[in-house]
């Protein structure tokens, strides 16, 4: 190639032309060491570069180093003149038909009819950054055929349209997004379709799109964000919210569906109990668990727990078993509830409805008058609950209110004051017994309903307290019979405050948590595909000891996979209510005086009528623990941010008299 530079020729003083990130670029050449060559560039700024990317000489054409800004500005003009009037693709037209390389010095000869170094430096250039017409060897260029530059300038176009219609897009995102603005209706209707498309398809998002949406959100989770920019253009799916959002399969398959229709129990032994009630929430239709108690002449008490018998209607490895074990929990959020199981299995031929017989695990204890266990067992059977009580009216009847069920309201008083035992004698043991509030939030339409109560009220304590107590049986018979199950354990490692992690192990261990020396769960069969999977096991062994359906490796598969799905689901359910608890504050609750309870030394409170907590501002030093009021300074649902400005003290506070300071 005519001016590339030979590797023994002396350039010092000489005007060059060197290869910088695909580009040449002009420049002189003041010292030369061995393969390293110093230049000055357009700007006068020293450079040292390999010898090698020194592609071209401009003969005749030096300069001493303090005239290089001004005679490289006259080269520059005189290839930006040249390369306006180059035209690969005619060039092309040119010497297709030629069939052999040529050099970039020929090639510009060909062109501009004449051979110099400038010439030859623009078609260098320009044939470097080509992607369409020539391809290279070495330094010789060939022309290619009509069809391959007819096929690489479609994919050219294609890349360019994909790119602008990115940037595009990428640009809407944001003004919707961040900062809240609309685009005209007929610019969005692409997006739309591509935003709908993500969510109502979760295995198989778009990776391009999960990019665009934490590039202009990165604080918020890309789903979320799709389906905000959807509500904020009036077109939201008509699906809930969170269950587009998680992911969540919201239809069976027609042949699990079936399969659920057909479900039947396996006949169980009768159980004559005229007193077992079932105490949940008002709307719950998937009742897993039932109780009931009577006093025995040695002044001990006879409590039996029913678990709704799940594992006789779900055949393992059957269809609705496999679409139960990939949905693994019951998913509860405020805009609706997405059931592991069928409406017709979760809501009627599994749940332990008051007043049709039902098959059931029982636990059997007989509880000392101090709360020890003095002898369980479990078996299946059958049992009709006889009073189904939600837990406000459970609360009722324990506090005295009995006129109208004299029977269960005796029955529910025994099993509170075992229940405050066996609560107890957990906590001697070392149990942690939290006893925070819980938000119960609800949407329908337009409208958001926050109810707040409390986990230790009276009905719920005592659900929970013999849940644990089946939970612990269950586990202590499979470690006594050597039934391979998942445990739940948490030991201890130096202190009783210093326990380590809940976990799942193969072996039963002391649960620290729960203050129990075995521990598994089982109690929710309806809801939990784990508590499922277990029940199971055990049931198996109660046939037929010694033939588990599952064993020890599939177990660990099995719950692990169950595990982590329902993590997520809780994880969605805390979600959830915080954005729909802020929506609902956002709405009615600005620039008013709430009632709210400091922690962490002023640091943060919590709204005592909405369990939610936020940052508190302002609040004075060494504030502590308690109730006082606060305005909402700042709040974003989408984003879960709650900001608190300290108010003062709540009025009852502020009536006592202060103590100095």
């Amino acid at each position: 190639m005519s001016g590339v530079v030979p590797s023994t020729e002396k350039l010092i003083g000489s005007l060059v032309e060197y290869l910088d990130e695909g580009k040449l670029r002009p420049a002189l050449v003041i010292r030369e060491q061995g393969n390293r060559t110093a230049l000055l560039d357009a700007k006068g700024h020293e450079k040292v570069i390999n010898r090698d990317l020194v592609l071209l000489r401009h003969p005749g054409r030096r300069a001493e180093p303090s005239q290089v800004v001004q005679a490289l500005a006259a080269l520059e003009d005189e290839r930006t003149k040249l390369a306006g009037e180059l035209d690969l693709h005619l060039l092309w037209e040119v010497v297709r038909e030629q069939g052999r390389g040529f050099s970039a010095s020929e090639l510009a000869e060909l062109f501009f009819g004449q051979r110099s170094s400038v010439a030859t430096a623009v078609v260098l250039e320009a044939l470097l950054n080509d992607r369409l017409y020539f391809t290279r060897r070495h330094f010789e260029f060939i022309a290619q055929s009509p069809e391959q530059v007819e096929r690489l300038r479609i994919q050219q176009e294609r890349t360019r349209l994909r790119s602008e219609a990115y940037r595009k897009t990428q640009s809407m995102i944001r003004q919707i997004i961040v900062n809240n603005s609309v685009p005209p209706a007929e610019q969005c209707a692409p997006l739309i379709a591509e935003l709908k498309r993500y969510l109502e398809n979760p295995f198989s998002r778009s990776s391009d799109m999960t990019a665009l949406l934490t590039q202009a959100a990165p604080e918020i989770a890309p789903p979320e964000s799709a389906f905000e920019i959807l509500d904020r253009l009036n077109a939201a799916p008509a699906a809930p919210r969170f269950a587009l959002i998680g992911g969540l399969r919201l239809q069976f398959s027609e042949e699990a569906i079936e399969e659920a229709a057909r479900a039947s129990a396996i006949p169980r032994p009768a159980v004559d109990d005229p007193f077992a009630v079932s105490v949940d929430d008002e709307e719950t239709l998937d009742i897993d668990d039932a109780l009931s108690c009577e006093a025995l002449p040695d002044g001990s008490l006879r409590v039996r727990i029913y678990i709704a018998l799940v594992a006789d209607l779900i055949i393992k490895g059957s269809t609705l078993d496999q679409e139960a074990a990939a949905r693994a929990a019951t998913v509860y959020l405020p805009e609706a509830t997405v059931r592991m199981l069928p409406d017709e299995l979760s809501c009627n031929r599994a749940s332990l409805v008051a007043g049709v017989e039902r098959s059931v695990l029982t636990t059997d204890v007989r509880l000392s008058a101090e709360g020890e266990m003095l002898s369980c067992e479990i078996y299946p059977a059958s049992v009709k609950v006889a009073h189904r009580l939600s837990y406000d009216r459970a609360d009722e009847l324990l506090a005295g209110n009995q006129e109208e069920l004299p029977g269960p309201a005796a029955m529910l008083k025994r099993l509170h004051a075992a229940a405050l035992l066996l609560r107890e004698r957990r906590r001697r043991a070392g149990a942690v017994l939290f006893q925070r509030r819980e938000v119960k939030v609800k949407v329908h339409d337009d409208t958001i309903d926050i109810q707040v109560f409390e986990q230790s009220s009276p009905s719920r304590l005592l659900v929970a307290e013999f849940m644990v107590l089946s939970n612990y049986v269950a586990a202590r018979f499979a470690a006594d019979n050597n039934v391979p199950i998942i445990y739940r354990v948490q030991p201890t490692s130096g202190g009783e405050l210093a326990m380590q992690r809940p976990r799942l192990s193969l072996y039963p261990e002391f649960h620290a948590g729960v203050g129990l020396s075995y521990y598994a769960q089982l109690s929710s069969p309806i809801r939990r595909y784990a508590d499922l999977v277990l029940q199971r096991q055990l049931i198996a062994t109660l046939a037929q000891p010694g033939a588990p359906v599952y064993r020890t490796d599939e177990l660990l598969t099995v719950l692990a996979n169950a595990e982590n799905a329902d993590a997520e689901g809780k994880e969605l359910e805390r979600r959830a209510k915080r954005y729909w608890t802020l929506r609902y504050l956002q709405r009615s609750q600005l620039d008013r005086p709430l009632d709210a309870l400091a922690y962490r030394e002023g640091a943060s409170a919590e709204l005592l009528d909405y369990a939610v907590r936020g940052a508190l501002r302002g609040a004075p030093r060494g504030i502590g623990e308690s109730p006082i009021l606060v305005r909402i300074a700042r709040i974003d649902p989408l984003r879960g941010l709650l900001t608190l400005d300290y108010v003062g003290p709540a009025p009852e506070i502020a009536e006592q008299p202060r103590s100095g300071r």
